[in-house]
């Protein structure tokens, strides 16, 4: 049987505060990967799409991989050419956003199997985070409305280290003459 994060697994919910536990509840959740299964894959492989290949994304302003990752600055209008696997996000560190800004974050997930779509969410974004399955981009518009410094994260439970999947964007007054950079963890570009 297939299995993977975006599959429902069983759950149950219980009540251990009596002398003998109660069953609450019986549902289904968002599955486990630990709780995998083992077969063949000579089994499914016929019966599945496993792959979603990179260079079959049609969209705009697709990064195809962590090279093509970059910012671009065109009046208040600023460009994030994003990418994201697991378990991070490239660029992971922006500066040279200014208050007044309009950041489109066009994410690109670099994922290519079926089961491992990713969520983007900006904090302080006034619109909903975004659910980016493999092999696609998505884009959301943020205004930031005051100076400091923003998370950004994935939403979408990915692996092991999912919470380690997060980047920051650090804003600057209307007219600071603070220069454009983006970077990967310690490796600064302009």
């Amino acid at each position: 049987m297939p299995t993977g994060p975006e599959l429902t697994q069983s759950a149950q919910l219980y009540d251990i505060s009596g002398e003998k536990m109660e069953l609450l509840l019986d549902f289904p959740t968002i599955g486990e990967p630990h709780y995998a299964q083992a077969i063949p894959a000579s089994r499914i492989l016929d019966k599945v799409k496993k792959i979603y290949p990179i260079e079959e994304n049609k969209h705009a302003y697709v990064a195809r991989g962590e090279k093509q990752a970059k910012v671009e600055r065109n009046g208040k209008d600023v460009h994030v050419y994003m990418t994201m696997i697991r378990s991070h996000f490239a660029p992971d560190n922006i500066e040279g956003i200014k208050v007044g800004d309009k950041v489109y974050f066009h994410v690109t997930n670099l994922e290519q199997d079926w089961d491992t779509p990713h969520g983007f969410a900006m904090h302080g974004a006034l619109n909903a985070e975004l659910l980016i399955m493999p092999g696609q981009t998505e884009t959301l518009v943020w205004e930031p409305k005051k100076e400091g410094v923003f998370p950004f994260y994935c939403t979408d439970f990915c692996s092991a280290l999912h919470q380690e999947m997060q980047g920051y964007v650090r804003v600057s007054a209307t007219g600071a003459n603070v220069p454009l950079k983006w970077g990967l963890g310690e490796e600064q570009l302009q």
